[in-house]
């Protein structure tokens, strides 16, 4: 949906409201064979190349802004530091439809690293919050269409693209290049807008150029010859982590994902949750899943406060409080409750509430059978640290729906045998819930709430 999006903001400036300006019109000429293989290509050529450092430079309110960034061609995400309007800097990440934001920290990028935490995240351009971020949107999202898997059609590009002008970028000898913007997608919207390619003789791209409505074009700068240390860039948590290749689970793995819930059902472990509830809004919890009582309690925090959380198999309970500490007893009195069986209940469930309770679904008095699962999981990638492996995997559980492979609502971490992490896809981000496994005290649930929500 986000390359429509993209399609949609850059074609309603019009290109020929600047592309006019420079006097350059009256030297286009049609492109030649060798010249539309050229532009076919760019985009496979791109999505096989080593990240690149870039930089953007567009107009806003007629004041140029210039940010530095980092490109990664294949995920896609662009790592940058951007100027604020208030004069200072932040960091921002972004990957297709998602921009992730923290507090500056010039040191971290400047070493091609990303801090932990702290950040959050929001919707690209529909979440944007000033005319700065709304800019800077489109010019990731302009970005993120010149790669491909696979080139483009070069019958397609001679009929539609001209050959503009010659010139010099970074001491590189370029030829440019009128040529529609190109996107993968089924879905089809009229006349694609246009930009300007300044291309090498090696096929790679030197310069990409857009009209973003502004008197002068928007550009984006592909420092080629910047050398730089792409180990660390990769996206955030919040934004769905390193790369991922889906492959088959072995026999081994499909074993050991079969008896993840069984090893569950009669433990306890801490949780540290985060979750992405709205743009630039994210959620934290800490507190304990019991599987032996089947009962997650979380301490809830996000900007309005702090919030006391249950949940069991009949559905939740919360309480407003002014700590952010987990109390060994709990209140009497006070708990707002919400049972599955209510017929309001859909608009007090969001997405901690469905994180809670697929912790709670993560638990069986039986092992799941080894056969189905080798069919139906994919192992996503490999972490390593400090020389331990964990295993990022997606199965369904408890009558998830059927979705291709990278592309399940949930994601699990197993380490040493056991499950570590629980991660949810989110329209604002990726949500994620790290266990630690204890023998954590059985909390007495008050009456009241027990009968309510089981």
């Amino acid at each position: 949906m986000w390359v429509l999006i993209i399609i949609v903001a850059v074609g309603a400036a019009g290109w020929f409201a600047v592309s006019c300006q420079a006097g350059k019109e009256n030297a286009e000429r049609p492109v030649t064979e060798e010249e539309a293989q050229l532009l076919a290509g760019v985009r496979g050529r791109n999505h096989e190349a080593d990240p690149v450092a870039v930089r953007m430079r567009f107009p806003v309110e007629g004041d140029e802004i210039t940010v530095d960034a980092y490109l990664d061609w294949q995920t896609p995400m662009l790592y940058a530091r951007f100027p604020t309007s208030d004069g200072g800097h932040e960091l921002i990440q972004a990957v297709p439809g998602l921009v992730a934001t923290h507090a500056d920290d010039e040191e971290s990028f400047g070493d091609v690293t990303a801090p932990e935490n702290g950040w959050t995240s929001r919707q690209m351009l529909s979440g944007a919050s000033d005319q700065m971020e709304s800019m800077l949107d489109i010019m990731v999202s302009s970005v993120f269409t010149l790669t491909s898997e696979k080139g483009d059609d070069a019958d397609y590009m001679a009929e539609h693209a001209t050959w503009r002008e010659e010139g010099i970028i970074d001491g590189a000898d370029v030829a440019t290049f009128r040529a529609p913007i190109m996107v993968d997608s089924d879905e089809q919207t009229g006349t694609s807008p246009e930009g300007l390619y300044s291309i090498d003789g090696e096929g790679d791209i030197r310069r990409f150029q857009v009209n973003t409505g502004g008197a002068e074009l928007a550009a984006v700068d592909f420092l080629r010859e910047v050398d730089f240390d792409a180990t660390a860039l990769h996206p955030v948590d919040l934004l769905g982590g390193p790369k991922i290749e889906p492959t088959e689970v072995d026999e081994d793995m499909a074993e050991t994902i079969a008896g993840l819930r069984q090893e569950n059902w009669l433990s306890s472990a801490k949780v540290d949750m985060t979750v992405p509830t709205g743009d630039d809004k994210v959620v934290n919890g800490h507190g304990y899943v019991d599987w032996r009582t089947m009962t997650a309690y979380l301490n809830i925090t996000d900007a309005e406060g702090s919030r006391l959380f249950l949940a069991r198999p009949g559905g939740v309970a919360s309480l407003e409080t002014d700590s952010d500490e987990l109390p060994e007893t709990l209140p009497e009195d006070g708990w707002e409750m919400h049972a599955l069986t209510d017929e309001d209940v859909a608009d007090s469930f969001g997405p901690v509430e469905s994180m809670a309770y697929r912790l709670l679904e993560m638990a069986a008095e039986s092992a799941d059978d080894a056969g189905t699962i080798a069919e139906q999981a994919s192992q996503l990638r490999v972490d390593e640290a400090e020389g331990e492996k964990t295993f990022v995997v997606e199965y369904p559980v408890a009558g998830d729906a059927e979705a291709a492979a990278g592309e399940s609502a949930f994601r699990y971490y197993v380490a040493e045998g056991r499950l570590s992490q629980v991660e949810m896809m989110t329209y604002y981000g990726v949500a994620s819930a790290e266990l630690a496994y204890e023998d954590y005290p059985m909390t007495t649930i008050p009456w009241e709430v027990s009968e309510r929500i089981g």
